[in-house]
């Protein structure tokens, strides 16, 4: 059986039906959005017009250790490389390899997709997808350019973009408008060159944010007790480190553990006051304490 990237594939024959039935795709049809375009294998490193279930465990295998994603790296930025990594040296090895940084980004965006049906319950994901008529509020340009999205557990729609440089102003308010047009929870940035921040603080001082018009605080938030789990927040949109050194695992756990914050504050918000119970059926009494 062969196995598609972005199809219905993966881990088990239960999730490849969950994979078709909750599409990115499906998802953002029966909110009224079309996809124009998704990222396919022929755009990664292993140029093949599909996988097989042996490249996508080899390949997930080794952008997951952050010592094969690196050996991976340079086997692919110098020519006269050879890896003594036996995956990445069998990856290599293979006809359909190819040696180009764009393409181990484009790769690196399956990969986060991955993680997080894999780790973290999404039903699906998609890489390099175009999404028609989306508009910008802000200026009016187009905004329908997308890097990884994902159909979360609970199926709400996450937005990630994943940057190889430096993270200026522009982009994160491109980032931030392109998570608003689309309506999904969250905005992730992950930047493949780390993040510090010093120069967030330097970017983000005094900017409105392009919802809301007010100027957040720029919070730093961990999981508590979890090792290299620390984010940065500027109201939604999150920034983390996704450099070779970079626990980006952990941190995208604080991410997910924060939306859950996010919805149960909205549910607090929203429950029903006294009288209402008696309106949907049910019988309700309260007692002093």
């Amino acid at each position: 059986m062969k196995t598609f990237v972005g199809g219905p594939t993966q881990i088990s024959p239960h999730q490849m039906r969950l994979r078709a039935l909750f599409s990115v795709e499906r998802i953002l049809s029966a909110r009224g959005f079309q996809i124009k375009t998704e990222g396919a294998a022929s755009q990664t490193i292993l140029e093949k017009e599909d996988w097989i279930w042996q490249d996508l465990e080899l390949i997930f295998q080794i952008f997951e250790d952050l010592q094969m994603r690196l050996d991976l790296l340079r086997a692919i930025l110098d020519p006269n490389y050879i890896s003594g990594i036996q995956p990445v040296k069998i990856l290599t090895n293979m006809p359909e390899f190819r040696r180009d940084r764009q393409r181990f980004s484009t790769t690196f965006e399956w990969f986060v997709g991955e993680l997080f049906i894999g780790r973290f319950g999404a039903f699906s994901s998609s890489f390099g997808v175009t999404v028609a008529d989306l508009i910008r509020g802000s200026d009016g340009g187009t905004s329908g350019d997308y890097d990884v999205l994902s159909v979360l557990g609970d199926m709400s729609l996450l937005y990630v973009e994943c940057k190889t440089g430096k993270c200026h102003i522009s982009s994160i308010l491109n980032s931030i408008q392109r998570s608003i047009a689309l309506h999904s929870i969250a905005c992730i940035i992950l930047l493949e060159s780390g993040v510090s921040k010093a120069l967030l603080l330097q970017q983000l001082r005094g900017k409105s944010h392009p919802r809301f018009g007010t100027v957040p605080r720029l919070r730093t938030i961990a999981t508590r007790g979890l090792l290299e789990s620390n984010v940065y927040e500027w109201s939604g949109c999150f920034f983390i480190s996704g450099g070779t050194s970079e626990n980006i695992e952990n941190r995208l756990r604080t991410v997910m553990r924060i939306l859950a914050v996010y919805r149960s504050s909205v549910f607090e918000e929203i429950r029903p006051n006294p009288e209402e119970y008696g309106l949907m059926g049910y019988d309700y009494s309260e007692d002093p304490l």
